[in-house]
């Protein structure tokens, strides 16, 4: 749904990728940022340690803050990549993994610090990886799911974060499963029918 606004951000994020790059920044740089972002997300969300600043901003707000981080350094990689045209298979094979591994890294962080029940999170866990599994396998087979589905990563990490706002990341969780099915769902027709059109 969010790849829909791609063409407006995009030039955005290419020009203050474009003056990352000026500072030496790289792909692979944002891409191990976007990780280590999102491993100090699953940390808070994790309640390890209480860090409730002032009673303020609770742990599952600084997880959110930091997930976001994340999210833009893995939005800006892309926009190094452009501009720089670093694009390559390794990278685009590196972010691709990277994206899945800070994904699960943070709903770890969600289930170690009991926002929901385990069943939850694990139908959370595995649908956002099947929805991500089907672009990645259509796109083996020269169907293109851009844009097709209404949970897409950048969704599932914006819902996620919005509810941890207002502490109620168990709805998060409820909602994030019932829209990745959806989308999977979504994607898997649409392959079908592509695919169809292919073959005739």
């Amino acid at each position: 749904m969010l790849e829909k606004l791609r063409s407006k951000v995009e030039p955005i994020m290419n020009k203050i990728g474009w003056g990352l790059s000026k500072l030496g920044m790289t792909p692979i740089m944002l891409s191990i940022l976007a990780v280590i972002f999102s491993i100090i997300s699953a940390f808070f969300y994790s309640n390890l340690v209480q860090f409730n600043i002032n009673n303020v901003i609770p742990n599952q707000a600084l997880g959110a803050i930091f997930l976001l981080i994340a999210g833009l350094c893995d939005m800006l990689d892309g926009a190094i990549a452009r501009v720089t045209k670093k694009s390559s298979l390794r990278g685009a094979f590196i972010d691709s993994t990277f994206d899945r591994v800070t994904e699960i890294i943070v709903f770890s962080g969600v289930l170690i610090g009991q926002y929901a029940e385990s069943i939850l999170i694990y139908f959370a866990i595995t649908l956002s990886m099947l929805v991500s599994y089907s672009r990645t396998k259509a796109e083996a087979i020269n169907v293109d799911l851009r844009g097709i589905g209404i949970a897409e990563r950048s969704e599932r990490i914006l819902i996620l974060c919005l509810f941890s706002f207002f502490n109620e990341v168990r709805y998060a969780i409820i909602i994030i499963i019932i829209l990745s099915s959806i989308t999977f769902m979504e994607r898997f027709i649409s392959v079908m029918k592509k695919a169809d059109k292919t073959n005739t």
